[in-house]
């Protein structure tokens, strides 16, 4: 249910966060306190990052031939609550990143009044499933990703972006 505007960004790259999933809290992702479960709220934003991956054509297919992003990093603060039927959506702000690494800053609303409900930082490095190391990704995804990367660098870093657990800002 991920929904991508893949033109948008590749044509004329945007320099506003990409709204990159929107969906319902469906009835299995409440738990006994009548809100949508801890988990479900990182599974948001594992889905947000499969739709850039795909956006930058890091798809199947990249896989497939020998190529990976890998998580190698990531730090979830939960905010507000999302409940059953709420509609939510996630935001990608891409912060410094040179395609073999990519780091981002997530965020995750209810639509009906875009309250902030969770943020998720998160570093990805660029695999060769051949080699088992990192190593650059290929000029297909370079070319799609860094327009992106360009256009996000004039906004301000996330003021939480490079928080420790428990650390206040």
């Amino acid at each position: 249910m991920v929904k991508i505007d893949a033109a948008k960004p590749q044509a004329n790259p945007s320099q506003e966060p990409l709204k990159l999933l929107e969906l319902e809290v469906p009835t299995t992702w409440i738990d006994y306190n009548g809100h949508m479960t801890e988990y479900r709220y990182t599974h948001c934003f594992s889905d947000a990052c499969d739709a850039l991956l795909q956006l930058i054509g890091a798809d199947a297919d990249y896989v497939k031939a020998g190529h990976s992003y890998y998580t190698v990093e990531s730090h979830v603060r939960l905010l507000g609550e999302a409940k059953l039927g709420d509609a939510i959506y996630v935001t990608a702000q891409l912060l410094p990143s040179d395609g073999k690494k990519i780091h981002t800053f997530m965020r995750l609303y209810r639509a009906s009044d875009d309250t902030l409900l969770s943020t998720y930082e998160h570093l990805m490095l660029h695999v060769s499933l051949k080699e088992n190391r990192s190593v650059p990704p290929l000029p297909e995804v370079t070319r799609k990703l860094k327009p992106l990367i360009d256009a996000h660098a004039v906004l301000p870093v996330p003021e939480a972006a490079g928080r420790s657990v428990g650390q206040r800002k």
